[in-house]
């Protein structure tokens, strides 16, 4: 007696796969939007890192930021060419909270959602460890653009002096702020990576968003449209306005 064997027909096979793309294409958006999210909480974690660690730097040195006065390029922390007496790399900005074991790791600098590998972790520690040079990205990227050797965070660091003395050339400090006390309590000093729109950390269909950290320690999440929309973005991918002026004035553009 043949014994029947229960299988799938072609049609039912079809059925399922049919089914399971289906169920694919609607929990896969949902998965990516929950992983963005996820990305977005550990780069504000980030920042109040460095807004609690900023604090204790000053208390130990009179009051003064992490500092390096060149508003042009607010994101270098370490440059060739610019070392002691010893030859060591003279760290800048918040790569002195990291020298100072203020912050511990310096993965805490880059946020995980950045797009631009200019602005990645993974960029400045091929050799390990992080904080030295040459740096083989910098020697040729993806894209086969060489960079200069340097070593870049992954945040914008622009704090801003209650009374800042502005460049009447660029219509933008001249400087950025040195002590803690001096900072604008009501403009961001760092951010998420600001370039052009579309290299923006947290977007997603048009939308777009920035964590910003202010001196008080708070860290807001910046989505609105108007900040998005407005002409100073349009400005600097244009090349109207320098560095230092689109950064000034997009972080007049953020409220606590």
């Amino acid at each position: 007696m043949k014994t029947k064997i229960a299988a799938f027909t072609l049609i039912e096979l079809l059925v399922v796969i049919a089914i399971i793309a289906l169920l694919m294409g609607i929990l896969m958006p949902a998965l990516s939007r929950v992983r963005e999210v996820a990305k977005r909480t550990v780069c504000s974690s980030q920042l109040r890192q460095v807004g609690i660690a900023i604090p204790l730097y000053a208390g130990d040195n009179d009051n003064f930021m992490p500092y390096y006065g060149d508003p042009m390029h607010p994101y270098a922390v370490y440059r060739d060419g610019w070392r002691d007496d010893n030859g060591k790399l003279t760290a800048m900005k918040v790569a002195l909270l990291y020298e100072g074991g203020y912050i511990p790791e310096p993965k805490v600098f880059y946020c995980p959602s950045n797009i631009l590998a200019l602005y990645r972790f993974e960029s400045y520690n091929d050799p390990r460890p992080w904080g030295t040079l040459p740096q083989k990205y910098n020697t040729k990227d993806a894209q086969g653009v060489t960079h200069n050797q340097w070593i870049r965070m992954g945040y914008t660091y622009f704090p801003t002096d209650r009374k800042p003395k502005i460049d009447p050339s660029t219509q933008a400090p001249e400087d950025t702020a040195k002590k803690i006390d001096r900072v604008d309590p009501y403009l961001p000093y760092m951010t998420d990576t600001i370039r052009r729109k579309e290299h923006i950390s947290h977007q997603r269909k048009g939308t777009y968003a920035i964590n910003a950290l202010f001196i008080d320690g708070h860290v807001i999440l910046c989505n609105d449209k108007a900040v998005f929309e407005n002409e100073v973005w349009f400005q600097y991918e244009n090349g109207i306005i320098p560095y230092q002026t689109f950064y000034f004035r997009v972080f007049k553009l953020i409220r606590p």
